[in-house]
């Protein structure tokens, strides 16, 4: 009698066994048939049980059903999980661990070749949402796959990726990364002076700013033509206490590309900066004849053309004599009155500026005796502040 409870038991476990394995199999023929809901249902409720723990075809399946869902162009199904490429990918690593007798390389290999278009379209996806560090992480998942045992016969090293890695990275505020990917790049010779000017750009947000200066260094000597590097060089010499070396990187740039209008406004803040005051303004006016929608020369040479005319205000308050006080006055309220197209033309660019209305506000107040319609302009700008305030 003990004997036959015995055989029963063994039957029942048998039964058992072949009852969840059935549903590994169910799952695949869901699969096959494109009913990925039912497969996703048959494959989590098979793999749990402990006879199919240590399954490796079970892995397999499920991380060919949670790649389907992941591939579907259907709505329906791609709602059935978040994240399906990370589930496949980790049920294909555990069918590998799971192989005993190496059945699973050859179809995980077929499915792995797969994941790496998978992945790749992930990252520009998540790029593309601005989700930086879930691009990163795809385009690393990537790199990960393409460096497996099972593709180093034929192992290409992708520059792309590796280069798109580290744009991410930066995006994504790591540092780290972006140092480590843009230094493959420059290492396989790739991205160019791009990959320089990045690299010197995360380099300085990580503090490292010697290294920066030497990367840009070393970027302009290799790509003396190139408009990005010079951009690096201008930066770096314009906010470095050296105007004169960015002032000849700019010369260069201008050189390269002269209808380049961010080129002039940018020279033209140099010389702003180095009190050069009739030559910023000739370099604005030019930046604002190659793009007449730029703000910023037209901010800059307003700003200027205003404190001329406020130091020449100042000077005239200082005059004791009535009778000249008041001829001088006449002639500031003049000036005044030909600074006001610049800030107005400004404020066309960008409606709604509050420095400028600002301004604006100012002189108009100071202008409100002079004529009746300087007080109505006052009232106006007044009344658009309140509003923003």
């Amino acid at each position: 009698m003990k004997k036959l409870s015995f055989i029963l038991v063994m039957i029942f476990s048998v039964s058992s066994v072949f009852a969840q394995k059935s549903k590994i199999t169910g799952a695949q023929n869901y699969l096959t048939s494109g009913k990925l809901d039912k497969a996703k249902e048959a494959i989590d409720e098979g793999i749990k049980h402990e006879k199919c723990v240590n399954y490796p075809k079970a892995y397999l399946v499920k991380g060919k059903v949670y790649q389907g869902i992941f591939e579907s162009p259907l709505p329906v199904y791609k709602s059935l999980e978040k994240n399906p490429l990370d589930i496949a990918y980790a049920a294909y690593l555990k069918a590998l661990e799971l192989d005993q007798k190496g059945k699973m390389l050859k179809p995980v290999k077929a499915q792995m070749t797969n994941m790496i278009p998978d992945y790749t379209n992930e990252a520009v996806t998540r790029y593309n949402e601005k989700d930086y560090a879930g691009a990163l992480a795809a385009f690393e998942k990537v790199l990960e796959i393409e460096s497996m045992n099972f593709f180093k016969d034929n192992q290409v090293v992708d520059t792309i990726v590796i280069y798109n890695a580290g744009m991410a990275a930066q995006k994504a505020e790591k540092y780290d990364k972006a140092i480590k990917y843009y230094k493959q790049s420059i290492d396989y010779k790739y991205g160019g002076a791009k990959t320089y000017a990045y690299l010197s750009k995360v380099l300085k947000a990580k503090g490292n700013e010697k290294e920066a200066v030497e990367y840009i260094q070393k970027g302009f000597e290799l790509f003396p033509n190139d408009s990005d590097m010079l951009v690096e060089l201008i930066n770096y010499y314009m906010f470095g206490g050296e105007p004169q070396k960015a002032a000849d990187y700019l010369d260069k740039a201008i050189a390269l590309d002269p209808n380049n209008a961010s080129f002039y406004s940018a020279k033209g803040q140099l010389y702003d900066k180095m009190g050069e005051l009739d030559n910023a303004i000739t370099m604005y006016k030019k930046s604002i004849e190659l793009d007449p929608e730029a703000f910023i020369p037209r901010y800059n040479l307003a700003i200027i053309v205003s404190n001329k005319v406020s130091k020449h205000h100042k000077e005239v308050n200082e005059i004791l004599d009535a009778k000249k006080y008041n001829e001088a006055i006449k002639e500031v309220y003049a000036e005044y009155e030909n600074v006001i197209p610049y800030f107005e033309s400004a404020l066309e660019v960008k409606p709604g500026e509050k420095n400028i209305l600002l301004i604006l506000k100012e002189i108009y107040f100071k202008l409100r005796n002079q004529k009746e319609a300087y007080l109505e302009k006052y009232n106006e700008v007044k009344s658009q502040l309140d509003d923003i305030q």
